[in-house]
């Protein structure tokens, strides 16, 4: 059914016009005016298809009309009415975007030519419209796949920075800055431990959907499946200190709640252009520690754990993972490179790194909060780290 609008400050015209199209099972007439301000209201209320609009009209003449119509509704039909007077006025109709125009006084034949011709374009418009509208929900519901294998082209170097730009914007992707890129991977645990089964792509789709609940404040979320079977997350990466403390939420929730053990790596960055390099260390800190022996794992695990407590010590992680303090400092150096207590040095400082962008927080409550109860004794371990003490460190954060 095409909505029609009859403009012509004759009544007789008006009348004649209608009982043609009364005769046209498509068509309903949806309101008649008598002068172009009229008209114009009426155009607004009930968006007509297809209008037949007469040049000579009061208040706002046939031209005018069209032309306040065309800014507001580009699409609809018009054809004109005119008198042979008027021809030169409806070239001019015609240079504005007219349909078509018919001459008074309006024959039947010609008047039923023209409205099939424009049935016919309003018909074309319909279809064409149903086309796009399946076309959009066709890709809508692809987006998601599309959005995955675009991100790991992306990712892996495979498109220019064009491509990027061009794909970005046609998948109307959002990437945050700065952003952060999480790096996740399961491995299968009993499936008698929780019951049911389980495949690999159950298991995925479960830790995407936890994954961009537990990340949802740092949205616009991102996520994609690599090559590895991995769920790569991208995000928002600010703030980083509840960035990374969402990180440790999905590790618990995901060995929680999924048959799986999960290891998860983490990078940020500033700049979108940097996305693929922070991917990739990401990924190169992930296989670094997945060869890693799990009784470091474990160490490693409970020094996060624990690491505030000023009187933690190799014998209460040997004791943890149930092994002698000999053996788990030989294996743990030979795994990180690095001794036990270095190790837990690093960790306190790279946590007073992140308390240290907080204005409010005193040296002291810093040095307390990582396991230091002397502040000099916190300083002195910092500068050996970073080669600049806690407070020089501070000053560059403000001046940044």
């Amino acid at each position: 059914m095409y909505k029609v609008l009859i403009a012509d400050d004759e009544e007789i015209i008006r009348r004649g016009i209608a009982y043609f199209l009364k005769k046209d099972p498509e068509i309903q007439v949806v309101a008649q005016a008598e002068d172009g301000e009229m008209a114009l209201d009426q155009a607004m209320e009930y968006r007509p298809d297809l209008l037949f609009v007469d040049i000579n009209m009061p208040f706002l003449n046939g031209l005018d009309f069209i032309e306040k119509l065309k800014a507001v509704q580009p699409d609809a039909l018009i054809i004109v009415i005119t008198g042979y007077d008027d021809f030169k006025y409806a070239q001019k109709a015609l240079r504005l975007g007219v349909f078509d125009y018919l001459l008074k006084p309006i024959m039947e034949d010609t008047f039923y030519g023209a409205l099939h011709k424009a049935k016919e374009q309003l018909g074309c418009r319909q279809k064409q419209a149903q086309y796009l509208e399946f076309a959009r929900k066709l890709v809508e519901k692809n987006r998601p796949a599309m959005i995955a294998e675009f991100l790991e082209g992306w990712l892996d170097g495979r498109l220019t920075e064009a491509e990027v730009q061009e794909r970005t914007a046609a998948l109307d992707l959002e990437i945050p800055e700065p952003f952060g890129v999480t790096l996740v991977h399961l491995e299968d645990k009993d499936n008698a431990e929780i019951g049911g089964e389980w495949d690999d792509d159950l298991l995925f789709y479960a830790a995407e959907n936890m994954a961009r609940e537990v990340f949802q404040p740092f949205r616009p979320v991102s996520t994609c499946r690599n090559p590895a079977g991995e769920l790569v997350l991208i995000s928002s990466g600010e703030p980083r200190a509840e960035w990374e403390a969402a990180g440790e939420q999905l590790k618990n929730l995901l060995q929680t709640h999924l048959p799986v053990d999960a290891f998860l790596t983490r990078r940020g960055g500033e700049k979108l252009g940097g996305l693929p390099a922070s991917y990739e260390g990401a990924a190169e800190d992930l296989r670094a520690l997945l060869e890693t022996p799990q009784l470091v794992r474990d160490a490693k695990k409970y020094i996060e754990e624990n690491f505030a407590r000023e009187e933690f010590s190799l014998t209460d992680a040997a004791d943890y993972t149930h092994v002698s303090p000999q053996h788990l400092s030989r294996v743990f150096r030979q795994s990180t490179g690095i001794t036990f207590m270095d190790y837990i040095t690093r960790v306190r400082i790279r946590r007073a790194i992140e308390l240290l962008r907080d204005d409010d927080r005193k040296m002291y409550e810093i040095a307390e909060t990582v396991g230091y109860s002397s502040q000099h004794y916190f300083s002195s371990a910092f500068k050996k780290v970073l080669g600049v003490s806690p407070m020089e460190y501070k000053k560059s954060l403000q001046k940044k």
